[in-house]
């Protein structure tokens, strides 16, 4: 059976999963707390799964409900940006720009890159979403961008992607380790050490762990974490060392850790992506020349990495 989706329970559903109450929720619409909890049993009874459990007075997702959100976001987001472009057609001269980008090139290329293009194109307005590895496939199936900076590799038609910059990945240890002293830091310098990792099922945990697989080094696995900036921030602390892209390290520099050039190599890929069914305009054009610059610029300073 076809689902007749109704906007209303959509909104109602959604403003409840931001605000955490059907009362908040009411507010944030504007209509009576009754009618948001009869919009969410009617979407419900539609949906037929439970989006909500009431435990000690509060309302609880369901891990459907959780599911739902996230598509729903997405599906605002798109929302939003047409509502904005209607709402400021006239500004759609001077330009918007649209940008995916991965985490690691977050953290130190794209702000380099926007900083030098916003000297010739201040009045661009520009958008940008940083998203993990494992959802830049759901983001590039939306095509709801100008150009996407990615971590490779990526499953997209050829024709619309080029490589960008390949970096090896980099050791890093807090300021006051022993280890700073090595100009390079082998595999087996780590055994034994406390070693701070990214969470499984990602790209750098795959690479990192077939190293030491391979090598037969055993490390103290302490901490495991989600990003590579907290992969950073915790070694900053003295919490252990571990092995990020330098992208990523560079942003860290100064800020209680040190990075080392790091044996075996482990090697990681960068690349632009560009929307499969709608041409380029001259200021992708230019924003990607900016990018190649940074990029290029990059890969000379740390080249000996």
């Amino acid at each position: 059976m076809t689902l007749r989706l109704n906007l209303k329970q959509i909104d109602a559903f959604r403003s409840v999963m931001i605000s955490g109450s059907t009362t908040e929720a009411a507010s944030l619409l504007k209509v009576s707390q009754p009618a948001v909890t009869r919009l969410i049993q009617n979407l419900e009874s539609q949906i037929d799964f439970q989006l909500f459990i009431r435990q000690n007075g509060r309302l609880h997702p369901t891990p459907e409900a959780e599911a739902l959100f996230q598509e729903v976001e997405q599906a605002y987001t798109g929302l939003y940006h047409l509502s904005n472009v209607m709402r400021n057609v006239r500004l759609l001269e001077s330009g918007h720009l649209r940008i995916i980008v991965s985490t690691p090139m977050a953290q130190r290329m794209l702000p380099d890159a926007l900083a030098k293009f916003q000297q010739h194109r201040p009045d661009v307005r520009i958008s940008i979403r940083t998203v993990v590895k494992q959802d830049m496939p759901k983001w590039l199936d939306t095509q709801q961008f100008d150009v996407a900076l990615a971590t490779f590799p990526v499953d997209y038609p050829p024709e619309h992607l080029c490589n960008l910059v390949s970096l090896n990945g980099v050791c890093i240890v807090p300021t006051n380790h022993e280890l700073t002293k090595a100009e390079v830091i082998y595999a087996e310098d780590l055994a034994g050490l406390p070693f701070i990792s990214i969470v499984p099922d990602t790209l750098l945990r795959m690479k990192v762990d077939q190293v030491f697989d391979q090598s037969g080094i055993q490390r103290r696995m302490m901490i495991e974490t989600q990003s590579g900036a907290s992969i950073c921030s915790l070694v900053a602390v003295g919490l252990g060392v571990s092995i990020v892209d330098p992208f990523t390290a560079s942003n860290f520099i100064g800020k209680g850790l040190v990075m080392k050039p790091f044996r075996p190599i482990i090697n990681f890929d960068f690349g632009i992506l560009l929307p499969i069914q709608r041409p380029r305009s001259s200021i992708v054009d230019e924003f990607i020349e900016v990018v190649r610059e940074c990029a290029r610029a990059f890969e000379k300073e740390w080249r000996q990495l």
